[in-house]
Formats: structure tokens, C-alpha cells, sequence
């Protein structure tokens, strides 16, 4: 793989850990019992700041009071020149303690956000900022915020957290996000300053660090995968429908179920829903009952796969009958190939065959979707349409075809040597086309970051059967594998800490830390395992564990979701992006299945001497990189 354990470990942090001391710990239990009660121990307060690890010598406070379905409550407070930064912040916590809506506030669910400025904010531009700019004009969201002078004198704040808090990703997100707020004319009058701060927010446990408003991930630990998995797995049980259907869709900083891709669906009388995505919540719960088995998610597997044949129809090819799934008036060849995927993996894992014939209809289905070119047709039916060979170039998807491979993949294990060999000879004849021909044909559906984890995962199972052993294969899912590794930010050469394990397009994008690529890379190292190519095995390994610390920043833990209006439905949700509130089924399942199958494999890696592990990136403050 030409990659060493350097690319990832980071021997010397760039930035320092925040481990909260005792007087912290006595600093938070004081601030929380004052907004509690109303009452302020103004030198008991005084004294446990001073006392404390937090930084003594800062330029401004910003204290954010939050309770969920209330509307937060925000004072800052610049210090004063040769006054102790203890006396501002008491006196930032006395002006939120005397604030009218602070009673209304449930006490029992406050959290308090503490932003610490310890260097002067500097002029800026704000129409000229942005992402990709250099230098002074760079804006980095969640990690820089801004100060807003209007022409009448207030000053409003955006802190550095709240690209996380208001779902920003982009400097155009944050000026729609503010033109709605103060309006283009007000803004365009307004003196703008940036400004980093070291940022605390309250928890359970004491004062959490937050970086770009997410809790510090802190190094990558077994339990930390397992709690996240637990929590994608509570989220998609406490918010499945009777009827087998899950939360198809969720914005936490809005408390709204409107799709940001169908923004005109009315999301009571008519709601996207995708019935691929529908199997793939199925499949977070199996890849988790697999490795937990503590059988409590068996019913809401089952609730799913009945929705999903209820979904099927049937057509006769040659004699055998054939099952499609049909939704939003579409058949869809990766619908039918990740309902195939489930259903062979829950009779492997639940040993119930009461899904069977269904199984058997659907590779029917898949194996007769396969041309003699060897493509396969992508939609056998498009807006209630039946579509034609000569019509399937048009519909053409780079997905689908992957997802086919895999439920064929896993249904074989199914069957007898001698009923294998059909499909072996109609999959040599798809792989051909996928791997050789396709590349040509389609190469402008290519990036220089591939995304194909579903037909990496293909071949990985398909390589559990000596006749689909090729060179030609193998190589294509290790050439993917090297190619995601190659754009993924390393420790080394990350522009802020939290992109390390993130993927990227070009460099300098913001990072994508990507569930469904995981799976692939997971499927890559699946592949060394079972071709005994250790050296390959480990190499791939210190990726994944970097990626699996990348995707820990889109899991809301319960530290993670202080601003939610609905935290117990935010809770579990894993995010599209580090600072967008939204997710989705599918996002939580790339991730959560990602996690439920690499921890079988996390023991005997751990092992690994110390140099060859994946250390903590970093456990950074809200600092300046």
C-alpha cells in the first residue's frame, strides 16, 4: 500500500488536551448550581475561575445558555484593561442569571457554553471572506467567529461554534443564514471582526472542550465505536413506524423532517421516502445484532423487511418467477439489490428461512437484469414505465450495479454448489463490464476519489468462492482502496486537526467523512484478511482506525446535541457533514454498519505494538491551527 504508520499516528500533538482538574470540576458545578437558582456566590465564583485550568488571560467571554425547546440565551462581555478575567466572568454570569427567560428555563437540562477570546479580533471583510480564500480572508466555519458592530452601536455575536449550532457549512450558508437574521441592508452597514476562542461547553462528566462545536473526539477507543453504534441503533428503534418504515430524514437544529433535496414535499400528506435507504436502516440493525446478540432488535428487522416485500412485485422470466421492488413509482436495480443483500443476510445471521422465496425471486430478478454486454439495466421500470435495453443507457446510475453484485454476492452463500454456478458465469460477465469496459464508456462518471464501497464489498464477498477468484478483481478493490487513502488528510498534513480521516477531492476541501467509502475500504481490508496479505492488511488498517475518528465527529452523543429543540430525537442521529444538523437513515447506516463490522476485527489489531496503532489525531481546543 506504500503507506507507513507516520502517515497517520501523530507522535506530537499540534494541539493540547483539555482534561478537566478538580478546582474545574468545582468552577462547573458552581456555575451550574448559581443558574439553577438564581443566586450567585459572586467570590465563590471568582476564586474557583482563578483557581481553575481555564485560560486566565482573555479579551472577551461569551457564555451561551441553552435548554431544550427554549430559545437560547447569549451575553458576552469584553474584559477590561488590568482587571482579572475572574471579574468579567462572574459578571457575564450575573447578567445571565438576571435575565427574564433564565427562570422559564428547565433547570434540569441546561448546558452552558462557555467561548474564551484570548487574542484580539481582527477587521474583516465579510463579503470578501470565505472558504477557499488565503490568508486573512480565509473564514473557516466552526472554527472562526464574528463579531457584528451595526451602525447604531449593538454588537451582535456569531460564535466560532455556532456554524455547528445554526447548520453552516458554507460562507454562503452563513451569509443566507444572517441576511435572514439582520437583513442584507443591516449587515452591509455593520463593522465585522473575527475572532478564535478556546470553547467549553457544561456535560455530566464536567466542562467538555468543543472544537468547531462538536465535544473533543478524543483518541479512538473500542468503547467509543460501541457507544456510537448503541446509539444509531437506539435512534432507528425509538423512531421506526409501526409499519416498518423509518425516520427517513431529520434536521436537529430545526426540529423539521423536510428534506433539504425535496424541499416542496409535504412531509405529512406526501414524504420522500427511499426504499433503498429503507434497507439499509434493516441493515444497521442486523450488521448490530450480528456482533451484539442480544436479539432486541429481531422485530424491527422483521417490521422492515415486511415492508419491504410488501413493496415487491413479480414477473415471470422464462418460466421462473422474478421479484422487483417498485417505490415512487420507479424500479430500481440497487432497490432490489440491497433488499436481496438483507434478506441473505438476515437467514445467515437468524438462520429463519421465512424470507426465502422472496430471496430466490429477487436474484432471479437481478440475474436477468444482466445484458450480454454484461451491464446490467438500471431501472426496469421509470415513472411507471417499462425501460427498454435500448433505453437503459440513459438511465444509467454508477451505483446500482455495485449494489447488485453484493446481494448476489451474499444470496449465493445460500445455495447449493451446483444452483451457484448460473450466476457465477452471468457475475464474471457484470464484473467484466463494471472493471473493464465501464472505466471507458463512462469515464467522465469518474473522480479522482472513488466512491464504489458497495461493489468493493461485492467482491470481498464474492471471494469466498474459489471460481470468483481473479486477479483482475482483487486488484480493482485494493486500486480503489489506495486511491480513497491517497485523498484522505492525514495528521501530518491536515489543515485543521479535526479533517484528519476525512476525504477529499481536491486538497484544501472540506472533508467528507464518508460512511459508504468506509464500508468500501472495510471491504478492502476484509479482502487482505482472507488472501492472508497481512502486510496489506495493516497498512489498510491504520487508515480505517483514522477514518473511524473522522466519523465520530458526525455522531450526536449526548454531549453533542446541547442546542437541539428535541434532543431525545436528535440523540444517535450521525450528521451528513461536521457542522449540518441534518441526517438521514442512510447516513446513520453507512456509519453504524461501518462501526458494527469493523469491531470484530478491533481486538486482534489493538495487539498491533504501539508504532504500528493509529494514535489520537489530536484532542484540540477551539484554538487558533
Amino acid at each position: 500500500m506504500n503507506f507507513t504508520p507516520a502517515h497517520f499516528a501523530d507522535p506530537q500533538s499540534r494541539l493540547s488536551a483539555y482534561e478537566p482538574t478538580r478546582a474545574d470540576h468545582a468552577l462547573h458545578d458552581l456555575v451550574l448550581a448559581s443558574l439553577r437558582s438564581g443566586e450567585v456566590d459572586e467570590q465563590g465564583l471568582r476564586d474557583a475561575f482563578a483557581a481553575s485550568s481555564l485560560p486566565q488571560r482573555v479579551v472577551r467571554i461569551v457564555m451561551i445558555l441553552y435548554a431544550a425547546a427554549e430559545r437560547r440565551i447569549l451575553v458576552t462581555r469584553a474584559t477590561k484593561l488590568d482587571t482579572p478575567a475572574a471579574a468579567c466572568f462572574v459578571e457575564v454570569i450575573q447578567r445571565l442569571v438576571a435575565h427574564p427567560r433564565r427562570a422559564q428555563m428547565d433547570a434540569t437540562r441546561m448546558r452552558l457554553q462557555l467561548d474564551l477570546v484570548q487574542e484580539p479580533p481582527r477587521a474583516a471583510d465579510f463579503f470578501a471572506m470565505g472558504m477557499s480564500q488565503p490568508g486573512d480572508r480565509h473564514f473557516e466555519i466552526g472554527v472562526d467567529g464574528l463579531l457584528m458592530q451595526g451602525a447604531e452601536g449593538k454588537l451582535h455575536v456569531f460564535p466560532p461554534g455556532d456554524g455547528y449550532v445554526r447548520s453552516v457549512m458554507s460562507m454562503g450558508q452563513l451569509r443566507d443564514y444572517l441576511n435572514r437574521v439582520y437583513g442584507e441592508d443591516y449587515l452591509r452597514a455593520c463593522k465585522f471582526q473575527c475572532f478564535r476562542s478556546a470553547s467549553f461547553i457544561t456535560s455530566a462528566s464536567g466542562w467538555r472542550a468543543l472544537y468547531r462545536g462538536h465535544p473533543v473526539v478524543g483518541p479512538l477507543t473500542r468503547q467509543k465505536i460501541e457507544h456510537a453504534l448503541q446509539l444509531a441503533v437506539g435512534h432507528i428503534q425509538l423512531t421506526q413506524k409501526g409499519d416498518g418504515k423509518f425516520l427517513y430524514y431529520y434536521d436537529a437544529a430545526l426540529d423539521s423532517r423536510r428534506d433539504h433535496e425535496h424541499p416542496g414535499r409535504d412531509v405529512v400528506k406526501n414524504p420522500y421516502y427511499n426504499i433503498l435507504r429503507h434497507g439499509g436502516g434493516a441493515l444497521t440493525c442486523l450488521f448490530h445484532e450480528k456482533i451484539s446478540q442480544l436479539g432486541n432488535t429481531w422485530p424491527n428487522i422483521t417490521r422492515a423487511i415486511d415492508y419491504l416485500v410488501a413493496q415487491a412485485r413479480q414477473q415471470d422470466y422464462q418460466g421462473q418467477t422474478g421479484a422487483y421492488i417498485y417505490s415512487e413509482k420507479k424500479s430500481k436495480l440497487g432497490g432490489t439489490g440491497i433488499a436481496l443483500y438483507l434478506l441473505a443476510q438476515y437467514q445467515k445471521v437468524s438462520g429463519d428461512s421465512q424470507y426465502r422465496q422472496w430471496a430466490d425471486q429477487m436474484a432471479c430478478h437481478l440475474v436477468n437484469q444482466i445484458t450480454a454486454s454484461g451491464e446490467f439495466i438500471y431501472y426496469n421500470i421509470y415513472l411507471d414505465k417499462p425501460v427498454s435495453e435500448a433505453e437503459n443507457p440513459s438511465h444509467f446510475s454508477f451505483f446500482y450495479p455495485g449494489e447488485a453484485v453484493c446481494g448476489l454476492a451474499a444470496y449465493l452463500h445460500l445455495l447449493t454448489p451446483e444452483q451457484r454456478e448460473p450466476i457465477f458465469a452471468k457475475l464474471r460477465l457484470a464484473l467484466q463490464f463494471l472493471l473493464v469496459e465501464r472505466p471507458l464508456v463512462r469515464a467522465s462518471e469518474y473522480s479522482v476519489l472513488p466512491s464504489d464501497g458497495w461493489l468493493m464489498m461485492g467482491i470481498m464477498e464474492l471471494w469466498d468462492f474459489e471460481a470468483m477468484r481473479d486477479p483482475l478483481y482483487s486488484d480493482f478493490v485494493f486500486s480503489d482502496a489506495r486511491k480513497m487513502i491517497e485523498r484522505m488528510y492525514k495528521v501530518s498534513d491536515a489543515p485543521y486537526p479535526d479533517y484528519a480521516g476525512g476525504y477529499y477531492y481536491n486538497f484544501g476541501d472540506y472533508p467528507y467523512a464518508d460512511g459508504a467509502r468506509c464500508e468500501g475500504l472495510l471491504g478492502a481490508y476484509e479482502l487482505a484478511v482472507k488472501m492472508n496479505d497481512t502486510e496489506t492488511a495493516q497498512a489498510l488498517w491504520q487508515a480505517i482506525c483514522l477514518a473511524a475518528w473522522a466519523l465520530l465527529h458526525l455522531v450526536n452523543t449526548e454531549d453533542s446535541i446541547y442546542f437541539a429543540p428535541k434532543p431525545a430525537l436528535a440523540l444517535g442521529g450521525i450528521r451528513f457533514k461536521y457542522t449540518r444538523q441534518w441526517f438521514r437513515i442512510d447516513t446513520i447506516q453507512h456509519v453504524a454498519s461501518f462501526f458494527a463490522k469493523l469491531l470484530p476485527y478491533w481486538d486482534a489489531n489493538d495487539a498491533l505494538a504501539p508504532q504500528q496503532r493509529v494514535a489520537s489525531p489530536a484532542k484540540p481546543q477551539n484554538e487558533a491551527v
